[in-house]
């Protein structure tokens, strides 16, 4: 069984979901499947094939960046001639990035797997369009979050199409482990991922009554320079700011802290029906979130009781949201939480659990 993949980034970095998409699917075929990922060489990235040394990889250059539109044309067309000569069994399809590969195909493989981990729309109108006309050749969608799966199957016309969503963990069920107790935290606030002014109101940041909260901050910053440096020249108070760190290294330091930040700006469709790697990622971790009522972690929080949800986006709910779950630090409704992330990750929340649902239809 030959299982290609093609990505619309370098493995290794984000959206960790398709690599392990794709080792299930191996899992799931047994002895002869091979898995072959197709991937843009995005030149800011060292490829980290040694991480998956049970995949075939096919990297491919292009003259501009992948991510530019000359370079995305590049991309589709080398990974369209890589897919046809090695004749997939069956194919993924990661994000509306790669998707014009299906209509160039010289055979048509047995599932076609459209794994639609990022907004169609953001993309623009004409993607909306492409995906409209890909639809009958597609044998099942997997979206990430169950609001976008709603809006994208009525725009992209995949009624007749079987859709599924899956949680954007990355946890396995044989990687559970046991939360940590209050001896073995910090007592910090964790918040990992990019930052801007207009994603994450980083603006909240600058202010004097955050910053003397014990807050540990882990990504770039983006957007204008001198929006980095008014962070970086603001009064640290007790926030501590410690650059980019990669996922293993995150995934090292997450388990010791009090709770984790999730929050971003609703002003656009694929931020406020946003499904966070690194809200689910805490869950595993039993650091319960601090979360805007983004839908996705809302329905998450109410279901398991696995962290605090602030009533809206505003600087004052933010604020006294990050004061009071200090206050309940270690407390009762503090241990409530940190066990409401053990069950969901006992019962939901892990990878294992989410292939669940696609096996069906493989």
């Amino acid at each position: 069984m030959k299982i290609v993949v093609v990505s619309d980034v370098t493995i290794g970095y984000g959206s960790p979901q398709v690599p392990l998409l794709a080792g299930s699917l191996r899992e799931h075929y047994g002895a002869g499947a091979s898995v072959d990922i197709v991937e843009p060489a995005q030149p800011e990235l060292a490829p980290r094939h040694g991480q998956f040394p049970l995949f075939a990889f096919h990297r491919v250059a292009t003259a501009d960046h992948p991510h530019s539109p000359v370079g995305r044309t590049e991309y589709v067309w080398r990974a369209t001639k890589l897919v046809n000569r090695l004749k997939p069994d069956v194919l993924v399809i990661s994000c509306t990035y790669s998707l014009p590969v299906v209509f160039r195909l010289n055979r048509r493989p047995r599932k076609v797997i459209y794994y639609s981990i990022e907004s169609i729309p953001f993309y623009g109108e004409f993607d909306v369009e492409m995906n409209k006309r890909a639809a009958p050749l597609l044998d099942v969608v997997i979206f990430p979050e169950e609001n976008r799966a709603i809006l994208e199957t009525g725009r992209c016309g995949f009624t007749k199409v079987p859709k599924l969503v899956l949680y954007n963990v990355s946890n396995r069920r044989a990687e559970a482990r046991t939360p940590r107790g209050v001896a073995q935290r910090n007592g910090r606030l964790l918040y990992s991922g990019t930052m801007s002014m207009a994603q994450t109101f980083l603006n909240y940041y600058l202010a004097d009554e955050v910053r003397k909260l014990p807050i540990d901050m882990y990504g770039p910053i983006k957007g204008p320079a001198q929006d980095k440096q008014r962070f970086l020249n603001a009064n640290p108070g007790a926030l501590r700011y410690h650059g980019y760190i990669d996922a293993v290294s995150l995934a090292a330091v997450r388990p010791a802290y009090a709770y984790s930040i999730v929050a971003w700006n609703p002003d656009v469709e694929n931020q406020l029906y946003a499904a966070p790697n690194k809200f689910f990622e805490s869950i595993a971790d039993g650091v319960p979130p601090i979360a805007a009522p983004h839908p996705q972690c809302r329905l998450i929080l109410e279901r398991y009781g696995c962290g605090m949800l602030l009533e809206n986006w505003d600087y004052d709910v933010f604020r006294d949201g990050l004061e009071s779950a200090l206050h309940l630090y270690g407390g009762p409704e503090w241990e409530r939480m940190v066990e409401g992330c053990r069950q969901a990750v006992a019962q939901e929340l892990t990878w294992d659990t989410q292939m669940e649902k696609v096996k069906p239809y493989l």
